[in-house]
């Protein structure tokens, strides 16, 4: 099947980005007083803090430690606050896992308009970037960029960390970049295939009409970051399949995309562990303090799935319920999610994982 075609997305509001991110170990980059109980993790992560949590804990009350609270709040605040002076864009000088580092060296030399034009990028990325999306690009290859773009709340992909790698050929701006991508061999998307293809019509992997295409004098890299945003990491992805987009408005299509939404929900939460389980370089501490800090928030998500709650929303009170079987897959795959956030020093989680329910409504399984 193929994926559907997209639309020409605009470009979000500015955001300041002036923040300052060094580079340093957020252990580092912390006044810690010298009475707070500091202590290594027993995980390998080098930056792991006694009886760590989030400042988003569910259950308080289960917080059984003997330590000083003090020691909770500082280990949250340094998660969060290297989280808030992440610079959205920054230049890095190593890409050695690169999807596309065997496609050129550093030595090799390309035309002005070509320099003139990632150089242009940079500039609209550095200022323009929304919250949601982050990029490092190199500074001795140029023709190499990394994106991460974290999911929506309200999708089916809400908390993940989605990854891209982007090349850009030496006829680039006449042709559009290249872009990977980190599949981790799932199907999330129609769009997103296991070997990394990213379909769409801005990049030249879908037709579309001439707005929908790369235009040389004016699309830019952030036009392409915020359409995978929007236009594919959305809310019914069922519906990017061109062959069923027309289902939307027929009484079958929602009841399959509220299928596909649970099913795509399942591969997030395998995506999530596998990025946790191999981040990207240059994100190392990027996608641990991200699910550091949003454990218990996804955990909560999950437990409101368990219950019956529709992917996307924790409304109880929504008139859709959620499969059976999905419910159980949930509670199951959970487990080993929760088993990834500990060894992240996240605490207080085994606890508040809810159980799977009870088969006793076999009829409305999938």
């Amino acid at each position: 099947m193929e994926p559907a075609v997209d639309r020409k997305a605009g470009i979000p509001e500015v955001i300041n980005v002036d923040k300052k991110n060094k580079g340093k170990s957020i252990l580092n980059s912390q006044d810690i007083s010298p009475d707070v109980e500091v202590g290594m993790s027993t995980t390998d992560q080098p930056w792991g803090l006694l009886n760590s949590s989030s400042n988003r804990t569910l259950n308080p009350s289960r917080n059984s430690s003997s330590l000083p609270r003090a020691v909770v709040e500082v280990v949250s605040s340094a998660q969060s606050n290297f989280l808030r002076d992440f610079k959205r864009f920054d230049t890095v000088e190593d890409f050695s896992d690169h999807h596309y580092a065997s496609k050129g060296k550093a030595s090799k030399q390309h035309s002005r308009t070509w320099v003139k034009k990632i150089q242009a990028d940079w500039k609209i990325l550095e200022n323009d970037l929304p919250e949601a999306i982050s990029v490092r690009a190199c500074e001795s290859r140029m023709d190499l960029m990394r994106a991460v773009i974290t999911g929506a709340e309200g999708t089916p992909y809400h908390d993940g960390l989605f990854f891209f790698d982007i090349h850009f050929p030496d006829t680039y701006p006449s042709v559009p970049p290249m872009v990977h991508y980190h599949s981790g061999g799932l199907r999330i998307n129609p769009n997103l295939y296991e070997c990394g293809t990213v379909c769409l019509s801005l990049l030249g992997t879908w037709y579309g009409n001439t707005r929908e295409n790369w235009l040389p004098q004016e699309s830019t890299m952030l036009q392409l970051l915020v359409s995978i945003q929007a236009l594919i990491l959305n809310q019914k992805p069922y519906f990017n399949e061109p062959l069923l987009e027309w289902t939307k408005w027929t009484p079958l299509g929602q009841p399959c995309s509220k299928i596909y939404n649970e099913n795509v929900f399942i591969l997030s939460l395998r995506t999530m562990v596998y990025i946790m389980r191999k981040p990207p370089k240059h994100f190392e501490e990027f996608v641990r303090s991200h699910y550091f800090v949003r454990a218990h928030d996804i955990v909560k998500a999950a437990n409101a799935y368990i219950d019956g709650a529709p992917v996307g929303s924790i409304v109880k009170e929504s008139r859709e319920t959620s499969s059976v079987n999905f419910r159980i897959e949930v509670a199951v795959f959970m487990k080993t999610v929760v088993d990834e956030f500990v060894k992240l020093g996240v605490k207080e989680l085994e606890d508040i994982l809810e159980p799977p329910p009870p088969l006793i409504h076999p009829n409305s399984s999938r």
